[in-house]
């Protein structure tokens, strides 16, 4: 069990929404899942606490776009970054947007235990 309130999953991919959910859920982590940036951002109040789980690309908005949105709002939710493809730019911008880590698509749930252990010290 790990001791994170939420966790919001923003992926455009339904099956990795599904399966980030089930992963959660087997670690007692409640999740709510957005198939968009802006579907997340219209749910968002500013209040949320827990952590935000979010795919780099996507159509429309990027995660990284949301991130940094979410840092302009002044968003206090951790974020782990999940890519199936990294750059040198993207990563660079990743780097001040206060992530926690990067998830690289296949991960396990050994890894994505990890990274929210970062969460919660």
């Amino acid at each position: 069990m790990i001791a994170i309130p939420h966790a919001f999953i923003v992926d455009d991919e339904e099956a990795v929404r599904g399966s980030l959910g089930r992963l959660l859920r087997a670690i007692g982590v409640p999740s709510t899942s957005f198939a968009s940036a802006e579907a997340f951002l219209e749910h968002y109040t500013g209040g949320e606490t827990g952590c935000l789980l979010v795919d780099i690309r996507m159509p429309g908005m990027s995660g990284i776009d949301l991130l940094e949105e979410l840092q302009r709002r002044g968003s206090s939710l951790a974020a782990i970054v999940i890519t199936g493809h990294t750059d040198e730019d993207s990563l660079r911008r990743l780097t001040t947007l206060g992530t926690v880590g990067l998830l690289e698509k296949p991960f396990s749930l050994a890894q994505l235990r990890e990274m929210l252990g970062r969460i919660v010290g």
